[in-house]
C-alpha cells in the first residue's frame, strides 16, 4: 500500500471516529434534559378579558357566540394536542410567548 492510500485510510477512519464519538457524545449530553423535558406539560395562557374587551360594542349576538366559539376552538385543539390551556385570571406571572393571540376577526 502506498503511502498515499495510508494517509487517506487513516484520514478517513479519524473522521469516522471522530465523528461516531461526537454523536454518542451529544446523545449522552441530551438524555438527561430530553428526560426532563418529557416530564413537563407544556402550558399555553388565554386571556379571556382581552378577547372580551377586542368585542366591538356593536358586534351582534352571532359575531359575540362566533368569537367566544372560535377562542373555546382554540382551547380545545391545544388541549387534544396535549397541552395544558388556562384562563389568564389564573395566571400569576407568566412569560409572554405563552399566551395564545387572538387571530384577527
Amino acid at each position: 500500500m502506498d503511502a498515499k492510500s495510508q494517509w487517506l485510510s487513516t484520514v478517513l477512519i479519524a473522521a469516522c471516529l471522530g465523528g461516531t464519538s461526537g454523536w454518542l457524545a451529544s446523545q449522552q449530553q441530551l438524555q438527561q434534559p430530553i428526560a426532563r423535558l418529557n416530564m413537563v406539560t407544556p402550558v399555553f395562557v388565554l386571556d379571556r378579558a382581552k378577547l372580551i374587551q377586542s368585542i366591538p360594542p356593536n358586534a351582534s349576538q352571532e359575531h359575540m357566540a362566533k368569537i367566544v366559539d372560535d377562542w373555546q376552538g382554540q382551547a380545545k385543539k391545544l388541549s387534544d394536542a396535549g397541552y395544558l390551556v388556562i384562563d389568564s385570571t389564573a395566571v400569576v406571572a407568566a412569560p409572554e410567548d405563552v399566551y395564545v393571540r387572538q387571530t384577527g376577526h
